[in-house]
């Protein structure tokens, strides 16, 4: 298959891994910050490997697990868990659409769009600091507010990630990217990340969670970018665009022209968070801000605050309204919590909130986990995860948050709850069975944790649990002593990422003298045999799958291992 050199090249494959290690992606990472030091090992053989397999044809991506997070509004945002190496694909060739379409968004960037600004194919980070866009973003506003732009509409789209349709994103990406082997391997990937439940591909939508999605959303809304709305400032966060004006005609007419663009490109604009409004005060336009920023933005409102400020900040935030207790500005509210010292007070006061708040469960529970062994804050805990529905992530939060508030006596209803959470779960994602397993294999003892893992099929949950239970997570309670032999089965598992991993493990805490029982063979999955390769601890690269290979293998079905290139001579 013939690629850009640029794309292949082992350069562009490291700066994807390191882009990926360094991604400020943080929640999503949790799934991979375990394997990074296995798999960077042997670096430059895992790539090298991977780039082999591109190019002649035999790299096939895998499918996603998919999580779900739940937003305000109490629908799911899915969250696709891409497998390492193609989590790598997707970076390499996002770097290189990045670097085709860098000038592109150059025209727009910190004047009308603010979100997901390229590095530059130099740096080691795929995105300019959030901090420095979202400063460039909030003076953008406020230079077109001090000018009499009081008028302001916000027009926000519905499931953005998941209606872009592939041969619209293609038709973008074409104008700067003519290689056609390169768009199908994109595409291919694509599809496969994206397929319904029964493996049908749907054609639409890219996996949200990896950094390199927010590029290729760029590249389909430069199409609004490109627009001129006369009397009207502009300004783009990711998909939430924000009109500014005099007065409210213009503003009308700018709308008019988004709603016909957004379904041009088969998008739905969200008619619930399109309003428009004349402003009194600038701080009114700025409460709104973008969501792809709420998770952060807490750690940007100003200097340190006093204990007194910021519970004041607190109180501020939060407004009763029809008898229930509700966020009115949930970035005070976040920052203002997260900073302050733990006090029963305040503990009570976002009691309320925490079963109508799940996307707030990870500012919640953090939290909580300043009342080590507290009874109070372990009892909120528990009738929270006693509501009905549960969202899977926030209970996750909640349940970490319970392994620090349970108290030291009188436990069984704490672990009563967590015991039945995954029989309760509507998602029955992996998140739960991860949260509530560590929860159950911290009390157990390290025999009976190991049980627990030699049971877990989930690869991705397998690796977690024996990292956060007996690998270098910091907080394990057991020794990776205890499972040398649970490992060492483990390294031959089918999941490139599992077996590298327990490999890893291995190499890393015991002598060869202390692994005599484990003798890697013919059966030994690839990905260890490159580690061993890249450690010195085996003399030649393993043998490559030849395209022939998977080509009788999986097309024709025979199983039979056969050279067959030499079987076939020149035929």
């Amino acid at each position: 298959m013939t690629y850009q050199r640029q794309f292949l090249s082992r350069n562009n494959f490291i700066l994807a891994f390191e882009r990926i290690v360094r991604g400020g992606n943080k929640e999503y990472k949790q799934f991979y910050r375990h394997l990074y030091p296995s798999y960077n090992l042997s670096l430059q053989e895992n790539l090298d490997d991977l780039i082999h397999d591109i190019k002649s044809g035999t790299y096939k991506p895998s499918k996603p697990t998919i999580v779900f997070q739940p937003k305000k509004t109490l629908i799911l945002r899915p969250l696709a868990i891409l497998s390492l190496t193609d989590l790598i694909v997707y970076q390499a060739i996002t770097n290189h659409i990045a670097n085709k379409f860098e000038s592109e968004q150059t025209k727009y960037a910190f004047s009308k769009s603010f979100g997901a600004i390229y590095a530059g194919k130099h740096s080691p980070f795929f995105y300019r600091s959030w901090k420095v866009c979202y400063s460039a973003y909030n003076k953008a506003i406020e230079r077109a507010f001090n000018t009499g732009n009081t008028f302001v509409a916000d027009f926000d789209l519905v499931s953005f990630y998941e209606l872009i349709d592939h041969n619209l994103l293609k038709e973008k990406l074409v104008e700067k990217i003519k290689n056609v082997e390169f768009l199908n391997l994109l595409f291919e990937c694509l599809e496969r990340w994206t397929s319904d439940a029964a493996g049908s591909h749907i054609h639409h939508g890219i996996p949200q969670g990896p950094e390199p999605s927010a590029f290729l959303a760029e590249c389909f809304l430069f199409h609004f970018d490109a627009k001129h709305f006369k009397d009207v400032k502009y300004f783009r966060y990711v998909d939430d665009i924000k009109l500014m004006a005099k007065s409210d005609i213009p503003l009308r007419r700018a709308l008019l022209h988004l709603d016909l663009s957004s379904k041009e490109l088969g998008l739905v604009p969200q008619a619930q968070k399109i309003e428009l409004r004349e402003t009194t005060c600038l701080e009114e336009v700025l409460k709104n801000i973008p969501s792809s920023l709420v998770l952060h933005i807490e750690e940007n409102i100003g200097n340190k605050l006093s204990q007194h400020k910021l519970l004041n900040m607190l109180r501020k935030s939060i407004k009763r309204l029809n008898k229930q207790m509700v966020i009115d500005d949930v970035t005070k509210f976040k920052y203002s919590l997260v900073r302050l010292d733990p006090r029963k007070d305040v503990l009570k006061k976002i009691t309320p909130l925490l079963a109508h708040r799940p996307d707030l469960s990870g500012i919640f529970a953090s939290y909580l986990k300043k009342f080590p062994n507290n009874k109070l804050a372990a009892d909120i805990l528990l009738e929270t995860l006693r509501t009905d529905p549960i969202y899977d992530a926030a209970a996750t939060n909640y349940i970490d948050a319970m392994d620090i508030c349970e108290p030291n006596n009188n436990q069984y209803p704490y672990r009563r709850v967590i015991q039945t959470a995954n029989r309760r779960s509507v998602e029955k994602s992996i998140l739960i069975k991860i949260a509530s397993q560590v929860y159950k294999g911290r009390r157990v003892g390290a025999k009976d944790a190991a049980k627990i893992i030699e049971k877990e099929e989930h690869p991705i949950v397998c690796s977690i649990l024996i990292h956060r239970l007996f690998g270098d997570s910091g907080s394990a309670p057991y020794k990776i002593g205890h499972i040398k032999t649970l490992i060492q089965q483990k390294s031959y598992e089918k999941d490139a990422n599992l077996a590298r991993y327990c490999a890893s493990l291995l190499f890393l805490n015991f002598s060869w003298n202390e692994l005599k029982g484990w003798k890697p063979g013919s059966k030994t999955h690839q990905s260890v045999k490159l580690l061993m390769f890249g450690l010195g601890l085996r003399a030649r690269m393993p043998k490559k799958t030849t395209v022939l290979d998977t080509f009788f293998k999986d097309r024709m079905k025979i199983g039979i291992s056969i050279s067959w290139r030499k079987a076939l001579g020149k035929d």
